[in-house]
């Protein structure tokens, strides 16, 4: 299982040469292309709103999940890994995706060990494996013990930067996406590059042969949520303007312990080591609702917690009982940084319990991509959060974000045309099966008619489009949202414009899902969906003459994207 180094060219593809690449976004994505690019010897700039370590990334607790040959020699296979991953995305999932994702992983473990990062070890010095949420074997990988975002993503700054030190990358912090240019005169839909809002207020436009967002979530879109403040979607918002495809946007992943007050969360591998949940009463709940207990999926652990707080009770996270049974001082071992953060709050995880809330934790939604990245604009590719590949489903699997990061962050950048060949794009007809309605669209700036903050935007998200969902509350969500708009031009109005797009296709896409299937669970309409020609449906949203400000129609596509 020894990867190709990073500086090798692709084995399926002609030579790259030369080309003008911008990535959008610098988390691991993000990182991970620019730097596969500039190894690649392409000509790459990196663009983030703030500083490189500002991402959703550099804050992941969790790990990174990959089958290696110390998994296999105990029992876990590849075919495990996407069996789990099929099963915690209530099977809405691209299987071909999920299987390309987890075949790749481990080679791209060793891609990121050649970059600098370093995974924690076990006793015998082979890698230390964890078990998480609705995984069969352990199989997550952890570095710094539960800050592994922090550590992959340094190693891959640090990568970068000695990149750029060389000449082959050119990285700009603080420069600020605000549009995707577009208008060629041979073809007008072909992104030509991205206007920018820098820190000093002033404007450019950047053009480029291609451009890859890597931008990141919206959880700021919701009152609590385990992301930072920079998670607004930019992203998937600029490329809806811009035209291209959003899918699943209805499925938003809450992660269950958030601590509260205190707003910080509790990784998962918690409840992996042994930790469970209990009520006000001491109770403990989750093995009345699901027979993995505190191990389910996570949309089903974020609702019995959610059940828990909004009969007027409290959810605990009690770990107390992991200290006696692994040894005293293990959870400040195992959980250094969790347990420093909760120190501050006046926590201490192993002497007693920890009271927790549901939080807007990943997005399954965003702009469509098949598995080289492409989009439905050509020109335009997205990798990361701020695409859908159709890996995670309805319910992403724990510790496969950082994953399906790398591996088609990886896979856009080797598949990229040479210089001067036409850019690839998804071909529309061959992934909708049909044109199910077209409604109006929501309406833009131009036609709102009352200004709205953010914590207002965050109120009606939080209440509406939550972890439980109804008809009525999305009718009135849809209502409300469609008579707001955003004034100014700054970057905190850009930002709050992103959140209000998004919060419209997310409304529209839980409206028309009837059902209830992973995330997305409506208390009017709590039946799982029907197939449809063997295949469950999927919902993807695009925003009709996206060119004009005044775009009146939208269109609801179903179908079984990518299969």
């Amino acid at each position: 299982m020894t990867a190709a180094p990073l500086s090798a060219a692709p084995l399926s593809a002609a030579p790259l040469r030369a080309t003008s690449l911008l990535v959008v976004g610098s988390g691991v994505a993000g990182l991970y292309a620019a730097l596969t690019a500039a190894t690649r010897g392409l000509e790459v700039t990196l663009l983030t709103k703030d500083n490189l370590e500002n991402s959703n990334s550099w804050f992941a607790q969790g790990g990174l999940t990959a089958v290696g040959p110390s998994g296999v020699s105990r029992g876990d296979s590849v075919a495990s890994h996407v069996a789990d991953t099929l099963t915690a995305g209530a099977r809405l999932n691209d299987a071909a995706a999920v299987g390309a994702m987890c075949s790749a992983a481990w080679g791209h473990v060793e891609r990121l060990v050649e970059a600098g990062a370093v995974f924690d070890s076990d006793a015998d010095g082979g890698y230390a494996l964890g078990l998480e949420a609705a995984h069969a074997h352990a199989r997550i990988l952890h570095a710094g013990g539960d800050a592994t975002g922090k550590a992959l993503a340094s190693a891959l700054i640090d990568a970068c930067l000695r990149q750029e030190a060389a000449g082959a990358l050119r990285i700009r912090e603080r420069a600020f996406a605000t549009e995707l240019l577009a208008g060629d005169a041979a073809d007008p839909e072909r992104i030509t590059g991205v206007r920018v809002l820098n820190a000093d207020g002033t404007t450019e436009e950047l053009t480029a042969d291609a451009v890859l967002l890597a931008t990141g979530g919206i959880g700021n879109l919701f009152a609590a949520t385990t992301n930072p403040h920079g998670a607004t979607g930019d992203g998937a918002a600029l490329a809806y303007r811009a035209g291209a495809l959003l899918v699943d946007s209805e499925f938003v992943q809450f992660h269950p312990t958030l601590v509260s007050p205190g707003g910080f969360m509790v990784s998962e591998a918690v409840r992996g080591e042994g930790a469970v949940l209990l009520d006000q009463h001491g109770r403990r709940f989750m093995p009345d609702v699901h027979t993995d207990a505190e191990l389910a999926p996570r949309d089903v652990v974020a609702r019995a917690i959610h059940a828990v707080n909004a009969a007027g009770g409290q959810a605990y996270l009690d770990a107390t009982g992991v200290d006696a049974a692994r040894g005293p001082g293990f959870l400040a071992w195992r959980f250094p940084s969790i347990t420093a953060a909760l120190a501050k709050l006046g926590h201490d995880l192993a002497a007693a319990p920890v009271p927790v809330t549901e939080a807007a934790h990943y997005w399954m939604g965003g702009v469509f991509t098949d598995r080289l990245g492409r989009t439905t604009l050509p020109g335009l590719y997205a990798a990361g959060e701020t695409a859908c590949t159709g890996v995670h489903g309805a319910n992403r699997l724990a510790s496969n974000s950082l994953l399906e990061a790398l591996v088609f962050a990886w896979s856009a950048v080797v598949n990229l045309p040479a210089a001067g060949a036409e850019n690839g794009i998804v071909d529309t007809g061959s992934i909708t099966s049909h044109v199910l309605t077209a409604e109006p669209a929501a309406p833009t700036a131009a036609t709102g008619s009352t200004p709205v903050d953010l914590p207002t935007l965050q109120r009606l998200a939080t209440g509406h489009l939550g972890v439980e969902r109804t008809g009525a509350d999305l009718e009135h969500a849809l209502r409300q949202l469609s008579l707001w708009y955003i004034e100014g031009d700054d970057r905190a109005a850009h930002e709050l414009r992103n959140l209000l797009t998004l919060a419209r296709v997310m409304a529209t896409a839980a409206r028309a899902r009837e059902n209830s299937i992973g995330a997305h669970f409506r208390l009017d309409a709590p039946w799982q969906p029907e197939p449809a020609n063997g295949t469950l449906p999927r919902h993807g949203f695009r925003q009709a003459n996206a060119s004009n400000a005044n775009a009146a129609t939208s269109q609801l596509v179903s179908s079984n994207i990518g299969s």
